[in-house]
């Protein structure tokens, strides 16, 4: 509706899919993994425990989308399919490992979240695709995530900076997995991997979360524009992931993915 109302988007025609009961708001666990339809709205997934205890910062980043009245009518589908590059869920859906589930008359497909987008604004559907749900699977070891936002005010911004993080620890406390997305520092949602890469193995110590921090930086392309400079996007990248793993971690620490 911005898009149209700025006169980027002119449409022939405008369709509302919430009355399509296949698509009525769900989230469902099952087989080692969350579904989430795509009429769930934000209010949906704030309000649900089994989120909150095991994706925390799914949480977060859904608290922070727009107002309360915006967050009862929008999706998380409508945040994916949208593919801005500022958009707050994103980035913690790319660091948990998310898919989503294409359809068309033609079949149903799933595609990981970071093979999505391809570019500003673009992503991977084809034409006569819809997204029908957002899959997420279920951490195998002691897990903990988080969503941190770099604004110049807490609420109804949209991000200078956006991070999000998961980390899962091994028995003897080392890093055994990990997934880390920004957003607002490239062209569309990206994923830090070669952090991941000095995460897997190592303790957190903040020596290792800075040397991921510093990594981070190679998946980042940021611009200037009306929020910040692209200078100043680059020097907050390693602050907020070198953070985001920390929290992150804390929380794997708690015991049973706590908030």
């Amino acid at each position: 509706m911005v898009g149209i109302r700025h006169g980027h988007l002119r449409p022939g025609v405008v369709i509302d899919l919430k009355g399509i009961p296949d698509l009525r708001p769900a989230i469902e666990e099952a087989e080692g993994e969350f579904t989430i339809s795509a009429n769930t709205v934000m209010t949906d997934l704030e309000e649900d425990e089994r989120i909150a205890r095991h994706f925390p910062a799914l949480i977060e980043a859904a608290r922070v989308v727009g107002s309360v009245q915006i967050r009862n009518r929008a999706t998380l589908v409508g945040n994916i399919s949208n593919a801005s590059p500022a958009a707050d869920t994103p980035p913690v859906l790319v660091a948990l490992g998310a898919s989503v589930v294409a359809w068309s008359t033609r079949g149903e497909r799933t595609l990981p979240l970071d093979q999505f987008w391809l570019g500003y604004r673009q992503t991977a559907l084809q034409p006569g695709e819809l997204l029908t749900a957002v899959r997420i699977p279920l951490p195998r070891r002691p897990a903990g995530s988080a969503f941190l936002k770099l604004g110049r005010r807490r609420a109804l911004e949209i991000s200078i900076v956006c991070v999000g993080a998961s980390i899962e620890l091994a028995p003897d406390g080392a890093i055994a997995a990990a997934g880390l997305g920004l957003g607002s520092v490239a062209a569309y949602t990206v994923r830090a991997s070669g952090a991941e890469k000095i995460l897997v193995g190592a303790r957190p110590d903040p020596e290792v979360l800075a040397a991921a921090g510093e990594a981070a930086l190679t998946a980042a392309t940021p611009i200037d524009d009306l929020r910040s400079k692209a200078d100043y996007r680059r020097a907050m990248v390693p602050v907020l992931v070198s953070r985001a793993v920390a929290a992150a971690v804390t929380r794997a620490k708690q015991g049973d993915r706590q908030t």
